[in-house]
């Protein structure tokens, strides 16, 4: 026994100076970490992370240093090698991606990057990398393989407008796009179908090819001579997908008549004028001009008087519209004296341009300006009504458009106003007037109203009733009046001023006149090229003023220059440097396409493009870049202008047009590891130009980029990277702060998408966990107390061999201070309180290849109320501190003297034993 305890203190002795040092190095250095590299033969748990970033790549022969291989600790985190690690490389397909056979880990380095060889041939691979007999691999993509569009897609056909002109031609395109509105990119080529009928307009091939890469295709589609409905079906036999539109082709030829008869009321006497107004219209209505002569037959359902006259007058005079004129006039007289009547018809035929109609009434009553008297037809009867001053006015007939360059007629006639006060109702002083009994008699033979019970000229129907008088018009309708003298617009003295509210809109080329016992006159006007609303105006002196707008027009004149996408209405498609295609298409009124007379120039803002139509074309092509105006990240919508420049530009022809952007290619981030080491300072991320679909987008120039971190306090981003012009992609740095935790990385480009990802920090050495078991909530004092300590990594496995230091807080003392824990996590250690209430104490863990762990707890002191101290003994108080000194010392000096660690004291044990 005496053998074993001479061995023990020998050993204790050589112990003490490494002691002293753990003491010292725990005290001053317990809060210093240290990065080391690993020496991976001894570290049994890692693992290799092979990455290959990006993963899809462009095709041809290049090299790219894309390939990074790491090493991670058993949780994921990087790691690096103490010493230098020869890795072993392969390609499952070298003729798609070739990479050397070997590389090295160097030491003390975070990762190894190696080359990826391309060539021309496109498809997907595998490498692999080997290290240490552990294998990983990734897939690796060069090119564009895919063949095949996605499931949710519609085939959409897109035309600027529906409307043509016979002989014209405007653009359309074919695209697919998917259920959310995107757009696709063609995989390969992708062959539409076209199906039209030839007879009115046809494309200009029956297939149209969506090439590889692109997004749409056009073509053009060309109408014939002929008008009518016509339509365009697009297919894709493929999917079975298809879409159709209808296109309505119309021409400014004449294409039929039509018949003013001017003015409407007349008085049913003998020798009665009539202005009879033919012209030609087109296919939607509008005035045009005939390129041959038209001959005309007029006819009437009044065969006498009117009918024979009209026929007579075809035969002799072979009325006709002339070539290069828009109308006919004929003036005529008729004998109306015995056709009081409603709805008398006129009409005019000419093959083929069918027949035109139009209808007039006679009145019974005939009143001369001046002489206001109401008389029945024939002077017969005179009611007894009261004799009335009717007011005058001017009323002026015409047609709603005219042609610009032509000829016009408008009818001006002298007119009384209906007042119903003095038929119907009662009279000022009181007496009740009773219903004109001309008015009540409704002898038209297309009505069989029964009027006998009718007491108000309120109660008859206007349009049916016979017109004996001015008495059966309603309240402010107009009754003709015959003129006592001839009024000229034109010599000494003229009482008759025709005036336009524009010439250059249109002339008065003769104001007309009315002569004496005719209510009306006509006045010829011409228009001229301008274009738009005119207002005709008649005065005639001592009766008032009267006015007739009408529109003069010219349906082939441009009146639009429209933006037109081809990739959908109010969308544009950005290419990979910020370039999107347009069409510019001159429209006339009909929203026709407009074939140029001369070449229009075009200013399209803020993109500050200057545009031409050519000379005998209709529309245009153009690439315009959006790099040339701000669009910011968050705007989905820009704001197109066009303008005429030139001299004498039209700037009503201008126009704006609100397009949402779709940039197709986006830039994207991608990481080789998505979590790095916090302490490692070469990381880096990779930002690449991609379509939609995530294939690789190469552009023609640098592309600068924005790159951000949303947690500077964990990983910063200290430089904006350039994707150089002929490759996809390029690195950027990552630093980290030291820091662990999460942040998002993202980046974004002028003219693309931008696209974010998320990055983790962590430590390598993972934390320790300081736990207590068995320790009471309550300790008394004096009362030493004995309790485990266990100490955890951050997934609960527990750390043997941690060295654990203990500081208290307070009066109160734990023994040991220092102590490792036990091939089970644990330790047990002592816990004496000298006074209450409570005592904390800190506890700090460490492990090689651990972070540092701490914590502090603390405990209730149950001490007595009355303490044995230096006044109960009636001792200087210097005493009872030299006292505790003591105790102290000699604690101190007995723990480093005892301590010493289980596993030496069972190998003496064990040397004891074998003596």
């Amino acid at each position: 026994m005496e053998r074993k305890n001479e061995k023990w203190r020998k050993t204790m002795i050589k112990k003490i100076p490494l002691a002293f040092f753990l003491a010292i190095t725990l005290l001053f250095g317990g809060n210093i970490q240290l990065s080391s590299a690993q020496n991976l033969e001894a570290l049994s748990e890692y693992s290799i992370k092979l990455a290959i970033s990006p993963s899809h790549l462009e095709s041809g022969v290049a090299e790219h240093q894309v390939g990074y291989l790491f090493v991670l600790s058993k949780h994921g985190v990087p790691i690096t090698s103490s010493y230098d690690v020869p890795v072993s490389l392969s390609s499952d397909d070298p003729t798609i991606a070739s990479v050397p056979t070997k590389t090295v880990l160097k030491a003390n380095e975070e990762f190894v990057s190696f080359p990826i060889i391309t060539g021309d041939k496109s498809g997907k691979t595998t490498i692999t990398a080997s290290l240490n007999g552990k294998t990983t691999f990734q897939k690796i993509e060069v090119g564009t393989d895919e063949t095949y569009l996605p499931d949710d897609l519609t085939l959409e056909l897109n035309m600027p407008t529906t409307e043509m002109h016979v002989n014209s031609q405007m653009p359309f395109t074919v695209f697919f796009k998917t259920f959310d509105d995107t757009i696709v990119r063609a995989p390969n080529d992708i062959e539409i179908v076209l199906e039209h009928n030839d007879l009115l307009a046809s494309p200009d091939s029956d297939t149209l090819i969506i090439k590889k890469g692109s997004y749409y295709a056009w073509g053009v589609l060309t109408s014939h001579e002929k008008t009518g409905n016509t339509f365009v079906r697009a297919i894709h036999e493929e999917s079975g997908l298809d879409v159709a539109k209808s296109i309505k082709i119309s021409s400014t030829l004449p294409a039929s008549l039509k018949l003013s008869v001017h003015p409407k009321l007349i008085p049913a006497e003998f020798d009665r004028a009539l202005d009879i107004f033919v012209t030609v219209v087109d296919s939607d209505g509008n005035p045009t001009k005939t390129p041959e002569d038209i001959p005309l037959e007029f006819f009437s359902n009044e065969q006498f008087p009117i009918g024979d006259v009209l026929v007579g007058i075809s035969k002799s005079e072979k009325p006709m519209i002339k070539k290069g004129e828009f109308g006919y006039l004929l003036q005529e007289k008729f004998s109306l004296q015995n056709l009081l009547k409603n709805d008398i018809l006129i009409g005019v035929s000419s093959k083929g341009y069918g027949t035109a109609t139009d209808t007039f009434r006679t009145v019974g009553e005939s009143i001369e300006e001046g002489n206001k008297l109401k008389r029945t037809m024939k002077n017969v009867f005179n009611f007894g009504f009261d004799v009335k001053d009717y007011g005058n006015t001017v009323n002026v007939f015409g047609i709603e458009n005219v042609p610009s360059n032509a000829t016009a007629f408008f009818t001006y006639q002298l007119s009384m106003i209906e007042d119903d006060e003095d038929d119907d109702g009662v009279r000022p002083n009181g007496s009740l007037v009773e219903i004109n009994p001309e008015c009540a008699e409704q002898s038209d033979d297309a009505t069989d109203t029964d009027s006998s019970d009718v007491t108000h000229n309120t109660e008859l129907d206007s349009d049916k009733i016979i017109l004996y008088s001015i008495d059966c018009l309603g309240e402010g309708e107009l009754y003709p009046m015959q003129s006592i003298e001839n009024l000229y617009t034109d010599g000494f003295v003229h009482k008759i001023n025709v005036i336009s509210s524009d010439e250059k809109l249109a002339k008065i080329v003769d104001g007309g006149k009315i002569l004496t016992s005719y209510s009306f006159g006509t006045a010829k006007v011409s228009t001229g090229q301008k274009t738009g609303p005119v207002t005709i105006s008649t005065s005639i002196n001592g009766v008032g003023t009267g006015s007739f707008t009408t529109n003069v027009v010219n349906a082939l004149e441009q009146k639009e220059v429209r933006l037109f996408s081809p990739t959908g209405e109010g969308s544009l498609i950005f290419d990979r440097d910020g370039y999107f295609d347009i069409f510019l298409i001159a429209l006339d009124g009909q929203q026709r396409p407009k074939v140029m007379t001369e070449t229009g120039k075009y200013l399209v803002t803020p993109t500050n493009g200057l545009v031409e139509i050519n000379k005998g074309t209709a529309f245009t092509f153009t690439q315009l870049r959006s790099d040339s105006f701000d669009i910011s990240v968050a705007e989905t919508q820009i704001l197109l202008t066009v303008e005429p420049i030139g001299e004498n530009a039209d700037l009503k022809l201008g126009g704006s047009k609100v397009f949402t952007t779709q940039p197709s290619s986006q830039i994207q981030v991608t990481l080789p590891l998505s979590k790095i080491n916090t302490n490692h300072q070469e990381n880096l991320g990779i930002i690449q130009l991609v379509d939609l679909q995530g294939n690789p987008v190469i552009p023609k120039f640098n592309v600068k980029s924005k790159i951000v971190s949303s947690q500077n306090s964990i990983v910063q981003i200290i430089d904006d990277s350039v994707i150089p012009a002929g490759s996809s992609y390029t690195t950027f740095p990552i630093k980290t702060t030291g820091s662990v935790g999460n942040a998002i990385i993202s980046a974004s480009a002028k003219g693309v998408n931008g696209t974010s990802t998320m990055i983790s920090t962590a430590s390598s050495q993972l934390q320790l966990q300081i736990s207590t078991g068995n320790l009471v909530d309550v300790i008394k004092v004096d009362d030493p107390v004995e309790f485990r300590l266990f100490v955890d990594d951050e997934n609960l496995d527990s750390v043997p061999g941690a060295s654990l230091k203990i500081v208290t807080k307070g009066d109160g003392i734990i023994t040991p201070e220092v102590v490792r824990t036990s091939s089970d996590g644990s330790a047990i250690v002592s816990l004496t309180a000298f006074e209450g209430p409570n005592l904390s104490f800190d506890i700090i863990a460490t492990a090689e290849g651990y972070a540092e762990g701490k914590d502090t707890f603390t405990v209730n002191v149950d001490s007595p109320e009355n303490t044995i101290g230096a006044i109960d003994l009636e001792l200087p108080e210097w005493i009872v501190y030299i006292v505790i000194g003591g105790i102290l010392m000699i604690g101190i000096v007995v723990f480093l003297f005892l301590k010493k660690s289980k596993a030496d004291l069972e190998e003496d044990w064990e040397d004891e034993e074998e003596i």
